[in-house]
């Protein structure tokens, strides 16, 4: 076969193309394909393909010596290695997701650096793709035939293309089905009704969201104890065994949504944008767990090691009642500590928010303190230096493991030593993980069992029993209101039902697909969200808790 030229060099035309049918089917493995022998032989048939029309398709006497030239499935090409990127990556594409991260706050550059790096070899492939097609188009094989059928082909096999389009034409039967069946609790965050049901010593909350730390974790025999830290809390009160992730809670702004408002994060790009930007708001028209506390009279405090713009998360906590706020940086000041490569790592945040616990006590107003660790983060975690060579897992084992388990042990630590001075008393506990688990070394794992998301409540009062019916993270929101002593009518909260009662999830009447469905549908909740009330107005982020 004749070879290709390339600035003086020849490249034979099977390499080129078995180099580009053996980088796209690859790609594609990671997201479409399971069975990796069906997989072989789609390559195959293609490849065999590519070889037969270049070794049979006559070319004119000058093709080998041309150059790359333009070709029309270019575009659509890489908007779809895009898609295949970002799923590989993330595990998931989500417009509203990449609206709120660019809009609300990205990662620092080291961080964006870190995954690139991590990917490198995804990468590699992708452009391997893109230089085989440019090639296969110069030497003719690509005929504008072919290269037709291949720009449409990428165009129909692209979700991030074609799940807007297909809801555009199709609208949705459930578009507001969530509309009917959202209960607004805004009467328990009028004054008025706060001081008819405060009680005597109403009950305070200490609520920690442990980064990508899933239940799935728990299981020993595949990942080690790495939750086992966790272990002696999660017995202790209410324990969700059966808690998936719904649709739109699969990040950490989502899943702090979820678990603070009773609602999967609803967004649309031109609403966000304007209310974060314009007026610093984040989900102003929605009544969350914060409203509700600061109607009580609680100091409210969130912190941790991201930036607080990273995703607007400072945004949503200053919009709902918290008044004091500490991101990556300011925790470094406040602590004197080194940081890393996006803030603040768990040590740190866990230090910080050990001396506002204290203080919070000494002072004998009601509280909450919301923290946010973040060792577990995909892609490799993020190892805090406490605990090198502690884990006591074996040292072959994939550095994530030994940041989540590391990240646990730290909790447990900030527990046992709150518990030890007496600063859990009259407390809520609120464990849980704020989503599952992005693409890491172990998602492979991961996905031989059904992936669970980790919530435990426990503290005075509070039963200690599994809840094993199907539940969201959702259910988190009216479940802490109750333990808490402001049980909402009939159980519900939004769109969660609380656990420590006996009604059925909205999760279990429909299932997870009919709900899905929906949330992906709805179309009005999502305006009144992000309308601001009249009344509201978001605080300007403090650090006047020490």
């Amino acid at each position: 076969m004749r070879g290709f030229i390339v600035n003086g060099y020849s490249v034979s035309g099977p390499l080129i193309s078995a180099a580009t049918v053996g980088s796209l089917t690859w790609l594609v493995s990671l997201i479409y394909f399971q069975d990796k022998q069906l997989l072989a032989v789609l390559g195959l048939g293609l490849l065999l393909a590519l070889l037969w029309l270049d070794g049979f398709r006559e070319r004119k006497a000058d093709r080998q010596h041309r150059r790359f030239r333009p070709y029309f499935s270019l575009l659509p090409c890489l908007l779809f290695l895009v898609y295949v990127y970002l799923e590989s990556v993330f595990g998931y594409f989500d417009w509203g997701a990449m609206f709120m991260h660019a809009g609300a706050g990205m990662v620092t550059p080291s961080v964006v650096f870190e995954y690139l790096w991590n990917t490198g070899s995804t990468i590699l492939v992708i452009l391997a793709v893109l230089f085989g097609l440019g090639a296969l188009k110069a030497r003719g094989t690509l005929t504008r035939g072919l290269d037709f059928a291949l720009m449409a082909l990428f165009l129909a096999a692209n979700p991030m293309l074609t799940r807007p389009i297909a809801a555009a034409i199709h609208p949705n039967p459930l578009h507001d089905f969530l509309s009917r069946r959202f209960v607004d609790i805004i009467a328990l965050a009028e004054p008025q009704v706060a001081a008819a049901s405060v009680t005597a010593a109403p009950k305070n909350l200490v609520h920690i969201f442990i980064e990508s730390a899933e239940r799935t974790y728990m299981n020993e025999a595949e990942f080690g104890d790495v939750m086992g830290p966790l272990l002696e809390f999660d017995r202790r009160g209410v324990s969700a065994g059966n808690m998936v992730q719904l649709a739109y809670t699969n990040n950490s702004i989502s899943g702090m949504v979820a678990a603070n408002c009773g609602t999967p994060l609803l967004i649309t790009f031109f609403t966000s944008r304007q209310y974060l930007e314009e007026h610093s708001q984040f989900l102003p028209g929605l009544t969350c767990l914060g409203d509700v506390l600061k109607a009580r009279g609680y100091r409210q405090n969130f912190v941790t090691g991201w930036p607080l713009s990273f995703t607007g998360q400072g945004a949503f906590y200053s919009t709902h009642g918290y008044s004091s706020l500490f991101g990556g940086r300011e925790v470094v000041a406040a602590v004197a500590g080194r940081g890393n490569s996006f803030g603040a790592d768990d040590a740190e945040v866990l230090d910080l928010s050990f001396d506002i616990l204290r203080r919070a006590q000494r002072d004998g107003e009601p509280f909450s303190l919301t923290i946010a660790v973040s060792g577990g983060h995909a892609m490799d975690g993020y190892l805090t230096e406490k605990c090198i060579g502690k884990t006591g897992l074996p040292p072959q084992a994939p550095n994530i493991l030994h940041a989540v388990k590391c990240t646990n042990m730290l909790v447990a630590d900030f527990i046992h030593k709150a518990e030890a001075e007496g600063l859990m008393a009259n407390t809520v506990l609120a464990l849980q993980s704020d989503h599952l688990s992005a693409p890491s070394a172990v998602t492979d794992r991961l996905n031989k069992y059904e992936r669970r998301n980790f919530f435990s409540l426990s503290g005075d009062g509070i039963p200690s029993k599994t809840y094993a019916g199907l539940s969201g993270t959702i259910d988190i929101f009216p479940t802490i209101l109750d333990a808490l002593g402001v049980p909402p009518s009939n159980g519900q909260a939004a769109l969660g039902v609380s656990l420590l009662g006996d009604r059925p999830t909205l999760i279990q009447e429909l299932g997870q697909g009919q709900l899905d469905g929906a949330i992906y549908a709805e179309d009005i909740l999502v305006r009144s969200f992000w309308q601001t009330k009249p009344e509201r107005k978001a605080a300007a982020p403090g650090t006047d808790a020490l």
